[in-house]
């Protein structure tokens, strides 16, 4: 977790980007899919994505878009990033450099893939963003990760014994954290989860083998008994049959 807040963490993005693919652990392939589906439709609204990174997902909201009007903006403040994304892709709709507090357009939804997590004070700056950025009836959809499963259990457990879990993630929201948030402000709330396989299959499982002996490690913690642990992981997992919305990314979507 990084000490620094979210200003400290620019020239860690920066240097991510340069990396490319191989910096991440996850792609967030499911995570895009499952935020275009929660948003239909795309048609005549105006958009800005929070943190758009490289671009991707402005493009695929942009293709749903192009035949039926509406404007999307990506904003991001690594100049990596952006600089990536303009010359990926190329459409009429603007990648800026920026932060989203300098914004003076109000539009109809805002769109943020794994943001809220990296903010210093998430829902101070998400009551700022729908104050300020959305029109009436807006809405946000918004992803993070989830904890409600094995993966998540494990995470919680060895984040709190002072195991580095994530050198990026200044907080861990979960779903009950945006659902109080909603009542207390009036919002709509709504949300649905994905990468199941990354909650409690393969994908989890190559993922702590990743990341474990390196947060223990990271956290001046034993290593001796990470193998038990692992391959006792490796046979529960074959047995619990976990179901409804305990993937490892959840999508919200609040609505003014």
């Amino acid at each position: 977790m990084s000490q620094g807040g979210n200003e400290a963490l620019k020239e860690v993005y920066n240097e991510m980007h340069k990396q490319g693919a191989s910096a991440w652990f996850g792609q967030g392939t499911e995570e895009r899919e499952l935020i275009l589906k929660v948003g239909e439709p795309w048609k005549e609204i105006d958009v800005y994505e929070i943190g758009c990174g490289e671009g991707e997902l402005v493009d695929m909201i942009f293709q749903r878009q192009k035949d039926f009007g509406g404007r999307i903006w990506g904003l991001d403040y690594s100049e990596v990033a952006i600089q990536k994304a303009k010359e990926k892709y190329n459409h009429p709709y603007t990648y800026k450099l920026g932060n989203y507090r300098d914004q003076i357009h109000r539009c109809q939804r805002i769109v943020m893939q794994g943001v809220l997590e990296h903010l210093d004070d998430p829902f101070t700056e998400l009551k700022w963003m729908m104050d300020n950025l959305l029109t009436e009836k807006g809405d946000v959809i918004t992803s993070s990760p989830a904890f409600f499963n094995p993966r998540g259990f494990i995470w919680m457990a060895l984040h709190t014994a002072g195991a580095v879990m994530s050198k990026t993630d200044l907080h861990f929201i979960d779903g009950n954290d945006v659902e109080d948030f909603c009542k207390k402000n009036g919002y709509g709330f709504g949300f649905r989860t994905c990468d199941f396989d990354w909650a409690n299959g393969n994908r989890m499982m190559e993922d702590l083998r990743q990341r474990i002996p390196l947060a223990l490690k990271d956290g001046n913690l034993r290593m001796d008994r990470i193998e038990y642990l692992l391959n006792w992981l490796q046979n529960a997992r074959k047995t619990i049959r976990w179901e409804g919305d305990c993937g490892a990314t959840a999508v919200y979507r609040i609505t003014k």
